[in-house]
């Protein structure tokens, strides 16, 4: 039977929610996560509060911890990016009394748990003939916009894969008709800058809702994201256009993603927000954003486009990241 010194604490810290989950390989290989628990970040005063509330019903602590963080990661501490929080390794090996502590980027997890999935994890918005050698984009907003890349190798005769964490989600907008273009003009008139990010994320959807609105010449009110997602499906038009210009937004970006990356292997959209708008994102126009790249059409047209579906995948992923470095 496996105890606390094989058992891994494993979570994906992000801007809207913390999960948290115990993670041990099973003797077929495969990763098993258990006791799964998620918190809104909202209710939580830090990572640590979570933590301690988290372990203390259980009867066997784990040793160990491999955390995903929605953050740059420098010199073993990060400040997450859409949170006031910051996290430090040692700082949690000390409070907690782990023998180690690993952090990683929440979508370099999000981009490992890929090949620890099953096909029933993913939906299949485009078909294509994915090219086991050649690397795999997972990319997609959540309250941020997260980018990685998945590349296969191959250690001791196996497949093995190494993951690069980018900063891809803060690439330029690149609006694509003459809505897009005044949407933009108006946030440039408050934002110095106007990323991918600022227009398809969580974080930026009230900014692009405002300028919508603008654009309209109707008065803005701050409204959920669930119920913007309502009133566009029953057809009120800034609603609608506010979930249609993310969803464009972000098929756009992949295809220009998957040229840069030459993503042959497939595409993976990944995050809440991709999940929340899949309505918008699975549609002949939002497809056609990401298929129409002029003379390179047909090269990623061939590429598949599949969502993940999986909501503890980045907890997979962090426990095959810390267990892909314990084998070297």
């Amino acid at each position: 039977m496996a105890g606390s010194r094989d058992k891994i604490l494993v979570g994906d810290v992000g801007g809207t929610n913390v999960r948290l989950g115990i993670a041990l390989r099973g003797e077929d290989g495969t990763i098993n996560v258990t006791n799964i628990h998620k918190t809104p970040s909202d209710q939580l005063p830090s990572l640590e509060a979570a933590i301690a509330e988290y372990l203390r019903p259980l009867p066997e602590k784990p040793k160990r911890a491999a955390l995903a963080i929605a953050g740059p990661i420098k010199n073993g501490c990060v400040t997450l990016t859409n949170r006031n929080w910051t996290v430090s390794q040692t700082g949690l090996q000390q409070e907690f009394s782990f023998a180690k502590v690993s952090l990683y980027n929440d979508f370099a997890a999000m981009a490992r748990a890929v090949p620890e999935c099953s096909n029933t994890d993913f939906k299949t918005l485009n078909d294509g003939t994915p090219d086991p050698k050649a690397p795999i984009l997972v990319a997609g907003p959540g309250t941020g916009f997260g980018v990685a890349i998945l590349v296969p190798t191959q250690c001791n005769e196996t497949n093995s894969w190494k993951v690069i964490s980018t900063e891809g989600g803060h690439q330029a907008y690149a609006p694509q008709t003459k809505m897009e273009t005044d949407i933009l003009h108006i946030l440039q008139e408050k934002y110095d800058f106007v990323s991918l990010e600022l227009v398809s994320s969580g974080s930026g959807m009230d900014a692009v809702h405002q300028a919508i609105c603008k654009r309209l010449g109707e008065t803005y009110t701050q409204i959920a994201p669930e119920i913007i997602r309502e009133k566009a499906l029953t057809g009120d038009r800034a609603c609608l256009d506010v979930c249609e210009i993310r969803a464009h937004a972000i098929m756009g970006a992949l295809g220009d993603m998957a040229l840069a990356t030459g993503a042959r292997g497939g595409v993976v959209l990944a995050g809440g927000v991709a999940k929340r708008l899949l309505d918008f994102i699975d549609t002949p126009s939002a497809m056609a954003r990401y298929t129409n790249r002029g003379p390179k059409k047909q090269y990623v047209k061939n590429i598949s486009v599949k969502l993940l579906q999986k909501p503890a995948a980045a907890l997979y992923g962090v426990a095959a990241l810390t267990m892909d470095e314990d084998n070297g």
